[in-house]
């Protein structure tokens, strides 16, 4: 059977679908503005996960968030609620089991995804994933290329309102650092061995601190790493300052407020991107070109001596050296090219 051409004037109600986490969602948002163009007239829905709710509130290219919480709700009425709303074109950017079935069973008449074995039943167009070839963000708008959906619009999308602004302006003016230049290192990370360790942001930031005149704002998530931002604080000089507890949105508007942002592979550095901050990325078991900051504004720095770069592993037993052995002055002869590239003069001392 061959993919169908989807018929403009038949698509009235669209659903996109991703799971995953903030980062993968973030990196899914280009999509949106290039249905919007194509389909002006459509309603467009969005289903991910509750946990990623907040990435896409009051994004102008939604008509309605829906999610999924696999600890509270009961696939059959997330079923019959997607059936209800009658889509003609459900794009799947996920491509796992459960996706490819509730791509199936809404009965659209179009159905976007791409080859897996044993999901091909559910896409009536797809075609060659290519994950682990192509920048994620590139890989989710391949499934707009398979279904002839032009492309008008890369850019990643964040709303970020007059409230989380309000918010970022009082974190500021609180610690007295309004005016300053600013550094945001991101600290989160799923894995530990994508993470850059604490030790080495410490010494990362003493480094940076001899050279710059510069406030540095620890970015954090869970409360673990919180109990970390402490620990930099506390060992550190008084130019270190913790962010409250802050939700998605909220953070990225402290984001804004950043001259440029150093972390490891983590959705900070997604969220820096979709508010246009340059980023400089730290990496090591995974691959910056598929998962790293989108865009020409940002640089990334790996230690590309090692033969094990990029492994994917959840855990090392040799260490975690792409991390422990990337050496500080390449850290910073990597932050000077990233300001160079985005013209950021931050003074000297």
């Amino acid at each position: 059977m061959y993919d169908l051409k989807i018929n403009k004037d038949e698509i009235r109600r669209i659903l996109v679908i991703k799971f995953g986490g903030i980062g993968d969602v973030l990196m899914s948002t280009p999509v949106l503005p290039n249905l919007r163009a194509y389909f002006p007239d459509s309603k467009i829905d969005y289903l991910t996960l509750i946990k990623n709710r907040d990435v896409l509130m009051d994004n102008h290219y939604i008509d309605r968030v829906l999610t999924y919480d696999a600890k509270i709700d009961k696939s059959y009425d997330l079923i019959r609620h997607i059936r209800n709303k009658e889509y003609n074109l459900v794009i799947d950017l996920y491509c796992n089991p459960r996706t490819a079935f509730l791509t199936y069973i809404t009965g659209a008449k179009y159905r976007v995804g791409f080859k897996f074995r044993g999901r091909n039943y559910a896409y009536n167009i797809k075609g060659i994933g290519r994950g682990g070839i192509v920048h994620n963000t590139d890989f989710n708008l391949d499934a707009l290329i398979n279904a002839n959906i032009p492309i008008v619009s890369k850019k990643l999308n964040l709303s970020v309102n007059v409230v989380h602004e309000e918010f970022a302006e009082k974190f500021l003016s609180d610690n007295n650092i309004q005016n300053e230049n600013i550094i945001g290192i991101a600290i989160t990370g799923g894995w530990e061995s994508k993470r850059y360790k604490i030790k080495d942001y410490i010494e990362l930031i003493k480094f940076l601190s001899a050279k710059y005149k510069v406030k540095f704002i620890i970015l954090w998530g869970s409360k673990q790493e919180l109990i970390e931002a402490r620990e930099i604080k506390s060992n550190t000089d008084g130019n270190v300052f913790i962010i409250p507890d802050s939700s998605i949105r909220y953070l990225a508007a402290i984001i804004k407020k950043c001259n440029v942002i150093i972390g490891n592979d983590s959705g900070p550095l997604h969220l820096a991107g979709a508010v246009e901050v340059p980023v400089l990325g730290i990496y090591g078991p995974t691959n910056p070109d598929l998962q790293g900051p989108y865009g020409e504004q940002n640089v990334t720095v790996q230690n590309t001596k090692l033969e094990c770069l990029h492994c994917n592993l959840l855990e090392c037993n040799i260490g975690n050296i792409c991390m422990t052995e990337l050496p500080k002055s390449l850290i910073l002869s990597k932050l000077e090219e990233l300001l160079e590239k985005n013209k950021i003069k931050i003074p000297l001392k």
